[in-house]
This record gives structure tokens, C-alpha cells and sequence, in this order.
């Protein structure tokens, strides 16, 4: 995904002209060509960019970028993994810092940046046995303006409901071994 409205150069490319420190589609978010990073956790212990919010939504903890590999990997070149949807286009949006530790209000305003600027699925491969009203509310909002949400399940081989896969509104998604049986570290249970 690009943000067309910022992309003056019309190529894709995050270039000088680019970067002018307005914003330019009127979104409130300056220079967002490449999506928003919403990580501002600065009582976290961590390194890197996880103190304010940016035009920068690198993924210093890896595993968005693993899972985003997973959904819209090429497809029939031979070369590693084809993915689940190839030639997707995806949006980048940071909500957790290099140690994956999230704040539910950054995961808050990635979601209503997504459903602002035209997002059809949200992935959320993250989550907790805990949450919060705002996390529940934002999850309705996405749900009622049409967008997908699917979540990880969790990782930690529990029928206990996590989130935010436990919502109604949510497709939670859990793993399987390549013989098609439960995968050690998946959760399970009546809201997979």
C-alpha cells in the first residue's frame, strides 16, 4: 500500500520532494507515505524507535514483517514460500516495539488510521488474556465500517480466550502441524 495523497512523485518511493513535512492528503498524519508507526511507549524498557510516533513503521521486532511474508509472499518463482494472498497490497503500521510489547492505545489509533485510509482487512497477530474496553470498541468500529479483522489465537497451547481473537467480530486464527493436527504452541477452544 501507498498513500497516494503523500506520494507526490506518483512512483512509490519515499524521495526528498516527498517528505515535506505537510500533510499533504489531510489524514493528520504527516508524510505517510508508507504507512504510520503509532509506537509511543517510552516506560517500556527497549532500544530503537519506540518513544514517539512517526512516518517510520519499520518493524524492529520482526514478526510483522514475518507474518506479512506469510500472506503476500510471491508466488510460483521458486524461491522460498508462496503466500496465503500474493500480490496484496498491504499497509504498514507499527503498534509494538523491537521487544513486541504493545500498548492497546497505539494498537487503538493503527486500527482507525487503517479503517481511515481504506483497509479491508485488518491482520492482528498479537494479543493478550486481558483486554480493554477501547480495544473492544475499536475492534466494533472496524467491524461495522466493513473491514475484516482477523487474529492470532495465541501461542501458549490454552482453550482460555485471548485478545483481541475472542471478539465476535474477529476471525481467530489458530495453527496446525503439516500433518494437519493442533500445533503444540496453539491456542484452541470455541472462539478458534
Amino acid at each position: 500500500w501507498i498513500n497516494s495523497g503523500e506520494d507526490l512523485n506518483s512512483n512509490g518511493l519515499i524521495e526528498p520532494s516527498d517528505l515535506n513535512g505537510i500533510d499533504d492528503d489531510g489524514n493528520g498524519f504527516i508524510d505517510d507515505i508508507h504507512g504510520w508507526d503509532f509506537t509511543d511507549a517510552p516506560h517500556f524498557p527497549d532500544g530503537g524507535d519506540y518513544q514517539e510516533r512517526d512516518n517510520d513503521p519499520f518493524d524492529e521486532n520482526g514478526h510483522g514483517t514475518n507474518v506479512a511474508g506469510i500472506v503476500g509472499a510471491v508466488a510460483n518463482n521458486s524461491i522460498g514460500i508462496a503466500g496465503v494472498a500474493p500480490g496484496c497490497r498491504m499497509m504498514n503500521l507499527r503498534a509494538g516495539t523491537s521487544q513486541g510489547l504493545l500498548e492497546e492505545d497505539d494498537v487503538a489509533s493503527a486500527i482507525v488510521y487503517a479503517v481511515d485510509n481504506g483497509a479491508r482487512i485488518i491482520n492482528m497477530s498479537f494479543g493478550d488474556m486481558a483486554t480493554s474496553q477501547m480495544l473492544r470498541d475499536v475492534c466494533q468500529f472496524a467491524y461495522q465500517s466493513g473491514v475484516v479483522l482477523i487474529a492470532s489465537a495465541g501461542n501458549s497451547q490454552s482453550a482460555d480466550v485471548h485478545y483481541p481473537s475472542g471478539f465476535l467480530e474477529t476471525i481467530s486464527v489458530g495453527a496446525t502441524t503439516a500433518d494437519d493436527y493442533l500445533a503444540g504452541f496453539s491456542n484452541y477452544g470455541a472462539t478458534v
